[in-house]
């Protein structure tokens, strides 16, 4: 009976991290749509996906089987990206294709089985084309620096899991 309460709690840890990434991210995008980006990127599109960013998450976990991890590192590395790019700015017309390059880069950085990157492009809704372009993209303003330190992910980690009780 134990298992069965230990699994459910790890569950619902897990959906309060999704639940909290999401957050953050909304709170970014409601910041930054009123900003004129300087540049536009690869992960820019014309118009703001209908998908809210919280079940675009919903989604990826659903048909990735990754990690818990994976959706940690993926904010962080949206974060670097907005350290190392000051001229980029993640706002509505790009979240959803930053999050899905940072998911697909925490994916194979972090896990041990993953996915042809023509499944995530269609559980993203993006072509492979896109995908492979918007992962290109992603390593370059990362500088291809994908480690993250124990203290720097736990120090997500608590953040998020705090933020996700509030």
């Amino acid at each position: 009976m134990n298992m069965v309460m230990e699994g459910g709690l790890e569950e619902s840890l897990k959906d309060n991290i999704i639940y909290a990434i999401a957050k953050v991210l909304d709170e970014i995008v409601i910041e930054t749509d009123i900003i004129e980006s300087p540049i536009q990127t690869v992960f820019h599109t014309i118009k703001k996906p209908q998908i809210t960013i919280y079940k675009y998450i919903e989604r990826i976990k659903m048909f990735s089987y990754c990690s818990n991890e994976c959706f940690i590192l993926a904010l962080i590395y949206i974060d670097k990206v907005q350290e190392r790019n000051q001229d980029v700015v993640i706002n509505s017309y790009c979240v959803h294709r930053f999050l899905l390059a940072c998911i697909l880069l925490s994916i194979k950085y972090n896990d041990d089985d993953y996915y042809k990157n023509d499944y995530y492009a269609r559980v993203g809704g993006v072509t492979l084309q896109e995908l492979n372009s918007l992962e290109k993209e992603l390593l370059t303003l990362l500088d291809y620096q994908l480690f993250v330190s124990s203290n720097q992910y736990y120090y997500y980690k608590e953040k998020l899991m705090k933020y996700a009780q509030l």
